[in-house]
């Protein structure tokens, strides 16, 4: 067995810290890797967390792609992150850019909030070292972003026609049935009814720009599908499995040519880095349309219930028919803009078909 393994080279750390260093395989550059971390004069030099991701792994990589060679034969990489992710990135009096400069020897600017630049600046002596940080402050901007609440979603517009009619004729009929513990502020607004396709989080112009041009790449997800979509919107369910206590009441979507559709622009968003945690979880979008949710009633009165009683309503309205309408856009629109103005939510921008 080799010394390497039953002794590995130890590295010694402030505060009498000492921790093994391991030992890279060959496959992923170890040759390489393995001969810097030994010094000719018998020291070690800093420790360098190797990169195993090879050169080739960057080919594709639009930001990889635009790193340059300076004058002094140096790498700089100009990369733009939205300012929320400043804080994170510097981390508690510097401590995370200082690791992830110790670790991939580089040198990582992050603009002043006061300043006019929006891009974060990484130079390295290597061209692999500068690909090392920007994996590691992409990976960090994507934990910091699953906590982030979404901005945007991705909707289906219902609000007209037959559904709208049948939407308001059913609003009117339960409020009049005086269901105990059910009043209006429950009910989405006629004019904001909508099928959600997908959940972001947006933080800036340059992001909402990159989320609207991939949006219409995903046209090419229409070939081979007919449009318009044809959608079927009824009966009535619950998120829930106890309709005694439930936040959420729903009427379900039949539309086999939109769901398609919608899973592919679920996979293809993925990609971005730009979905909301929970988008990121899922493999395929549940079609729906909320009618009644505790969160609308929230917003006017936070001490009201957490929840709602259904039973009376799936048992006299379960099987309400909302007709059909036809699909031809989707918009990505701002999250929580339709406010108490009765109008669908503020559109960013639109796919058409």
């Amino acid at each position: 067995m080799s010394r390497d393994i039953i002794a590995p080279p130890v590295l010694a750390m402030s505060h009498n810290r000492r921790y093994r260093v391991n030992i890279v395989h060959e496959v992923f550059g170890g040759d390489k890797w393995n001969s810097s971390k030994k010094s000719t004069s018998g020291q070690q030099k800093g420790y360098e967390e190797p990169d195993l991701y090879a050169e080739d792994d960057y080919e594709d990589d639009e930001e990889a792609n635009k790193i340059e060679t300076t004058a002094d034969g140096s790498f700089l990489l100009n990369l733009h992150v939205p300012k929320s992710f400043y804080g994170g990135i510097i981390g508690f009096k510097g401590s995370t850019k200082r690791r992830i400069e110790e670790e991939t020897r580089v040198d990582i600017y992050v603009p002043r909030q006061n300043e006019n630049s929006k891009d974060l600046q990484i130079k390295g002596k290597e061209r692999s070292q500068v690909c090392a940080a920007l994996r590691k402050i992409r990976l960090l901007v994507q934990s910091l972003r699953r906590r982030m609440k979404p901005t945007h979603f991705l909707a289906v517009a219902l609000n007209a026609g037959q559904v709208q009619d049948k939407f308001s004729e059913l609003k009117k009929s339960i409020l009049e049935a005086q269901l105990p513990g059910i009043d209006e502020a429950l009910f989405i607004s006629e004019r904001s009814i909508h099928i959600t396709l997908g959940v972001y989080v947006l933080l800036d112009d340059a992001e909402r720009q990159k989320a609207v041009e991939h949006l219409q790449t995903c046209k090419q997800f229409l070939d081979g599908l007919t449009t318009p979509f044809e959608m079927k919107v009824k009966g009535l369910e619950i998120m829930n499995d106890d309709p005694s206590s439930t936040r959420i009441l729903y009427a379900g979507v039949e539309a086999p040519e939109l769901q398609k559709f919608a899973d592919k622009c679920l996979g293809s968003f993925q990609t971005t880095g730009l979905c909301a945690t929970d988008n990121n979880d899922r493999e395929s979008i549940k079609l729906h349309m909320t009618v009644l949710n505790n969160r609308y009633r929230k917003k006017k009165d936070e001490k009201c219930a957490n929840s709602f009683d259904a039973r009376a309503i799936l048992k006299r309205f379960g099987e309400h028919d909302f007709g059909t309408v036809q699909c031809n856009a989707v918009h990505l629109c701002v999250l929580g803009s339709s406010g108490d103005s009765d109008d669908f939510y503020k559109i960013t921008g639109s796919l058409n078909f």
